[in-house]
């Protein structure tokens, strides 16, 4: 669980964030949402304990600045835009979720492969395990990438626009996971651009603009609270019918 009090955090060349309160409980999916550069990335990386924060960002109860690095990713995993490629074939990278929290002998067991093999399978990327990221596609790419903190089997799970480079269905087979990882218990927090998804797939918005939250609750208060168009320049709707992919649309303001 993730419980953010008075946080702040400010850059050189004058952008603050600010967030009074937020919480990412376990069991749900919070999605934050709002234009390029309203705050989305630098509010995940303060609660991956990347940047420096002012106020209060508990993760299980404890903050997440005092965390080690081995505590840390016990507890959260974080996944960042554009991660790069690796020279590594994709079970090498997926492995990687297992070593933050592996012994001093750093070798992995055969629970830590059974996660590797798992989130493998969860995100559909087994059949590629012996290929080169070099020969992967972006979105194949990216779902390796989705499995390595899948494979960190931390409590919560903090991804930065996790569905960048994915084509519609797996953005829906996405969506589908990261509900299923929040069933199992997982506090899972995202930050996309993706809003029909967010209001369609996530127990609770965070709706951002120029570095404030200005809505926050379920998606029917967030969409029923008139602030949408004004932090997105879109609006949103509830849809209805059989055979539609989400259960909100964009709409013009």
């Amino acid at each position: 669980m993730i419980s953010v009090s008075g946080l702040s955090f400010r850059r050189d060349g004058g952008f603050t964030l600010r967030v009074d309160s937020l919480q990412a409980a376990d069991g749900q999916v919070c999605a934050l949402v709002g234009k390029n550069g309203c705050g989305k990335s630098t509010l995940l990386r303060c609660l991956a304990g990347i940047l420096p924060y002012e106020g209060s960002a508990l993760v299980d109860g404890r903050e997440v600045r005092g965390l080690g690095h081995r505590e840390r990713a016990r507890r959260l995993a974080y996944l960042p835009q554009d991660p790069g490629c690796p020279h590594m074939d994709v079970r090498t990278l997926v492995s990687h979720g297992r070593y933050a929290t592996l012994g001093a002998v750093r070798t992995m067991g055969e629970r830590d492969r059974a996660l590797v093999r798992r989130a493998m399978g969860l995100t559909g990327v087994w059949q590629l395990r012996d290929r080169w990221l070099s020969d992967v596609s972006g979105g194949e790419l990216q779902l390796a990438y989705i499995a390595m903190v899948v494979a960190q089997d931390s409590g919560t799970l903090l991804l930065d626009e996790p569905s960048a480079h994915l084509d519609a269905l797996r953005c829906r087979e996405l969506a589908d996971l990261l509900r299923r990882l929040a069933g199992e218990g997982l506090a899972v927090v995202v930050a996309t651009h993706d809003v029909e998804a967010a209001f369609s797939s996530s127990d609770q918005v965070c709706l951002m603009a120029e570095g404030d939250v200005v809505a926050r609750g379920t998606p029917e208060e967030v969409a029923a609270s008139g602030r949408v168009p004004q932090a997105l320049g879109v609006g949103v709707e509830r849809q209805e019918g059989p055979g539609l992919l989400w259960g909100y649309a964009l709409t013009r303001t």
